[in-house]
């Protein structure tokens, strides 16, 4: 809980200086009338990381707990038209917890295929709407207690992602998807049996539906 905290707390703060430094951009750009064009056949590659770790001691205890988690999703594109691009990402991530005897580890899959509208406010930044389909796969197993417990998750989403772009020059920008808004349905299965799915349409904004990257146009 700690971890997931403090990675929260991290793209709380990216996303708030990033927001500071396009707001900025913004105001020194408004002032001239050319705006940016992702020009149609131009090719786009983008790639998402993060990793985090975690150690804690409890006081009055031998005892300690760990955390570590890393995730990768890069991604391809093709402008079919000015400033709008279709593409195909993919995503890995994994996880391990330890706490005493006990430890938890997770893998995740993802492919999520999209297409994305830019919208210039200038020569060097956009807003922008992707609009995507994914599937990913997780699976979980822990050994608590010397019982062997494992869970696995098929998890599919239909929606629109807001995001932020700034150009650095040409070739190369920082981009940012702030949250998500669309339908999306999880089954999963546990080993003891106790099985479940549900469906949910909403719109969010957390740890999970914030990511950071670096992308290349050429």
């Amino acid at each position: 809980m700690i971890a997931l905290k403090e990675n929260l707390i991290m793209k709380k703060l990216l996303l708030s200086t990033m927001l500071l430094a396009l707001s900025f951009a913004y105001g020194q750009e408004k002032k001239e009338n050319e705006k940016l064009t992702i020009e149609k056949g131009t090719w786009y590659t983008s790639a998402n990381f993060s990793i985090g770790h975690n150690s804690n001691e409890f006081e009055g205890s031998p005892e300690t707990s760990k955390y570590f988690n890393f995730n990768f999703s890069p991604k391809v594109g093709y402008t079919i038209n000015d400033n709008l691009i279709i593409g195909l990402g993919l995503g890995y991530g994994y996880s391990k917890s330890e706490s005493g005897n006990e430890i938890g580890k997770g893998n995740s899959y993802q492919i999520f295929p999209y297409i994305k509208k830019h919208f210039p406010l200038g020569k060097k930044l956009t807003i922008s709407l992707q609009g995507e389909f994914s599937y990913s796969y997780s699976d979980y197993s822990n050994n608590i207690n010397s019982t062997p417990y494992e869970r696995s998750t098929n998890q599919y989403f239909v929606g629109i992602r807001p995001g932020i772009t700034y150009f650095l020059n040409k070739n190369i920008a920082l981009e940012a998807n702030i949250g998500s808004l669309g339908y999306s349905k999880i089954d999963r299965e546990d080993s003891d049996f106790s099985n479940s799915e549900f469906d949910s349409f909403s719109f969010s904004i957390n740890s999970t539906d914030l990511f950071f990257g670096l992308s290349y146009y050429w």
